[in-house]
């Protein structure tokens, strides 16, 4: 555990400075290595009581949406091999997923890595199930915009993805690889739906609950859940200036994310993405 004060000036608004004290649950050296390496793994961060709320929230939803994600199943044609079940909005689609916003583990992280004004990028969940058809993904990015050749002051993007997994990372339900570094390459791109191993990966098996904080450019794969099923939910940060994902679809008109604005609290609006930036 390590405190920064962060003291932001924005006189051109204005405003005084604001400041703010932000207590990273991360040591200086994880932080470091999650700069070198793209990634900090925290296992077993959630408890079992939380845990189990989680996972019913995405069973829950796992019901509600399945017809929409699988409509050939009912015409009897599936794919051979797929990503699952990718779920979009969760913090307008059940309240469960509302403390996930301003959770310590991830927020300071997020706060120490890019600087104490980030907004969410994106709450959503995936779910993979064993059986005949394939569902991994192949090797991939989740932030991707690089010019080349470089312009003078290119900004580098920088997110982080927060993996949440609600299942044992294993052989069986699916692990995760990773290739360390990778975020920091700007002159390659992952091979295009390629899901044999790479040279330098590194595979991580981890108990349910645990949290793999990932650079959004991080080269990163899940293996295929070859029996029961594999939740994981994947809470997304940005500095407050960025857009909304382009990937997320359209947020119900009447979600739960409403409530939340009603509180009319400064950092959920800045968390939202309505305050923090000019």
């Amino acid at each position: 555990m390590q405190r920064i004060n962060y003291n932001v000036m924005r006189e051109h608004l204005g405003d005084t400075p604001l400041k703010r004290e932000v207590e990273v649950q991360a040591t200086a050296e994880e932080l470091d290595s999650l700069d070198r390496n793209g990634f900090l793994i925290r296992e077993s961060v959630i408890d079992r009581e939380w845990l189990e709320s989680l996972r019913s929230a995405i069973d829950r939803l796992t019901k509600a949406e399945w017809p929409r994600h699988r409509p050939a199943e009912a015409e009897g044609g599936l794919p051979e091999r797929s990503c699952g079940l990718i779920f979009r909005h969760l913090l307008d689609k059940d309240a469960a997923f509302h403390d996930l916003l301003t959770w310590p583990p991830a927020l300071s992280v997020a706060r120490a890595m890019m600087g104490p004004l980030v907004r969410l990028r994106g709450l959503s969940a995936r779910v993979s199930f064993g059986g005949k058809e394939i569902q991994d993904s192949p090797w991939h990015q989740h932030l991707r915009v690089v010019s080349n050749p470089l312009p003078p002051w290119f900004s580098s993007p920088h997110a982080i993805d927060c993996l949440i997994y609600l299942d044992e990372l294993n052989d069986e339900k699916g692990a995760l690889s990773v290739v360390p570094g990778s975020h920091r390459w700007l002159d390659r791109e992952p091979p295009k739906l390629h899901h044999a191993s790479l040279p330098d990966e590194q595979t991580l098996r981890l108990p349910a609950g645990s949290m793999v904080i990932i650079h959004s450019n991080l080269w990163h794969r899940a293996l295929p859940t070859l029996v029961g099923k594999r939740r994981m939910i994947i809470l997304a940060y940005t500095p407050c200036w960025l857009r909304e994902s382009p990937h997320g679809g359209t947020a119900p008109e009447d979600g739960l994310t409403l409530e939340l604005l009603a509180s009319e609290d400064p950092e959920i609006k800045e968390l939202l993405g309505l305050e923090g930036h000019s």
